[in-house]
């Protein structure tokens, strides 16, 4: 079964994002070494750019905006959802903006975002509730690691397992001003990264969940220096794949035991007796694959890296059973802002609202599958639901009832005949996501489940 999965598009950068942000917002730093806090200074000519930027800004920035980083494929997912929206970057004699301007977007806040360089270093003091300037530092870095010629998937579980396990590095530092709620991220520009620091990069207890699993499905994921990994399941029914850039070694191994351990799925202590070294295992209970196939890599994490080598753990059985799931549903909040407003939020017989149509169904298409309603608890979905539509205006029920037919009758259209329905799709520039959300065999039941208790609410009276 194939479930739209956003870490998956986005890969390891949103991965290591995860535990990025998480660092930031509970405000822990990382100490500066004595050459963050007082570094090399570079010669007056290249320090104050009075001729313009130096060759190495230069580099960094045309690294950033180069069609295949992490920033523009960020930008370009997003064209997907807000095409609106637009993004802007700027090279200047000593820094580089990043700018974003929603264009009425109501959920895209306007900003911008400074990267100074300082000497040997490029820095940026962003606020520590600011996602979008927290994604901003995570894709610089990563400019940084390619225009030396380093390894963006390295790149990105360095600089967060730097953050995370608080190690020290003349590469990367983060500080955290308490009184001003800002964090300064701090990049060594001076030359090539030496990353000695990977070696110390473990999932331990400081990365990973250190509840003991319990009945309730959980997921959870990150990445850290060499290792990236996704666990899934209940304490009957657990599943954990890892990666490692390049060879398995004894981080893998360490990092599977440390999971283990915290998290404790059914058999855990006699998996700790078995598993002493890193090897393939089979029992009833639990097992372990070394280089598994690539379509259980790609249901997992998606497609397969070459650079990275892979280890499967399992415990309990190897699907999760739908009685073991319990489905997240959205609140009356959510329904009401990304359902009914979504569907209400253009007037029919207006220019343009074909268009508007299009994407507004692929928006509540995503809705639903993303929340997989196919699954929910129908009386809290009803409930939410509910709750949802009666926290409306008049005008927003007016409006969904006027533009919910022609939604509901667009993508039943695609479910049975996407050829005759693509070109609407395309013209409103959402057709790679609905051909995405159309490959997930779960979207037309999570949408007829959405669509069926819609009709029952008594939104035509």
């Amino acid at each position: 079964m194939k479930h739209i999965n956003l870490l998956k598009r986005l890969g390891t950068a949103a991965l290591s994002l995860i535990l990025l942000l998480s660092l930031a917002a509970c405000g822990t730093q990382t100490s500066p070494t004595s050459a963050t806090e007082a570094p090399a200074q570079k010669p007056e000519s290249e320090t104050t750019h009075a001729e313009g930027p130096s060759e190495t800004l230069k580099g960094i920035y045309e690294a950033l905006i180069a069609p295949d980083s992490d920033y523009s494929q960020g930008k370009a997912m997003s064209a997907e959802y807000y095409p609106e929206v637009e993004y802007t970057e700027t090279l200047e004699a000593s820094r580089i903006t990043l700018s974003v301007n929603p264009n009425g977007n109501e959920y895209i806040q306007d900003g911008s975002w400074e990267f100074v360089e300082e000497g040997d270093y490029l820095t940026a003091v962003i606020a520590d509730d600011d996602y979008t300037g927290m994604f901003n530092v995570l894709n610089v870095g990563n400019a940084i690691g390619t225009y030396f010629g380093l390894d963006n998937d390295l790149i990105s579980g360095y600089l967060n397992g730097l953050g995370t396990l608080e190690t020290e590095s003349d590469n990367f530092s983060m500080t955290r001003d308490e009184a001003a709620g800002t964090v300064t991220y701090k990049f060594n520009i001076s030359g090539p990264w030496d990353m000695k620091e990977l070696d110390q990069m473990l999932l331990n207890e400081t990365v990973l969940d250190d509840e003991p699993l319990g009945s309730e499905f959980i997921s959870q994921g990150g990445a850290v220096g060499k290792m990236q990994y996704l666990a899934n399941g209940s304490a009957d029914s657990y599943t954990a794949l890892f990666a490692e850039y390049g060879d398995l070694d004894d981080i893998a191994y360490q990092s599977i035991v440390n999971l283990v351990t915290l998290r404790k799925p059914a058999g855990w202590e006699a998996f700790l007796a078995d598993f002493t070294e890193l090897k393939d295992l089979e029992t009833g209970d639990y097992s372990v694959k070394l280089d598994p196939d690539n379509e259980t890599i790609a249901e997992i994490m998606g497609e397969r890296k070459e650079k990275f080598s892979y280890v499967l753990v399992r415990f309990g059985s190897e699907e999760y059973g739908e009685a073991e799931y319990e489905a997240f549903i959205p609140d009356a909040e959510a329904f009401a802002d990304f359902y009914f407003r979504v569907v209400a939020g253009y007037l029919k017989g207006t220019a343009g609202d074909s268009l508007s149509e299009a994407q507004s169904a692929c928006d509540v298409l995503a809705f639903a599958t993303g929340n997989e309603l196919w699954q929910a608890d129908m009386e809290t979905l009803r409930a939410n639901l509910l709750e949802a539509w009666e926290s409306l205006t008049d005008e927003e029920r007016a409006n969904f009832d006027a533009n919910f037919p022609d939604v509901n009758e667009l993508l039943s259209g695609c479910f049975e005949n996407w050829e005759g329905s693509r070109s609407r799709f395309e013209d409103a520039g959402v057709l790679d996501t609905m051909e995405d959300l159309l490959a997930d065999e779960t979207a037309q039941q999570s949408w007829d489940t959405l669509s069926s208790h819609t009709w029952t609410l008594g939104n035509g009276e």
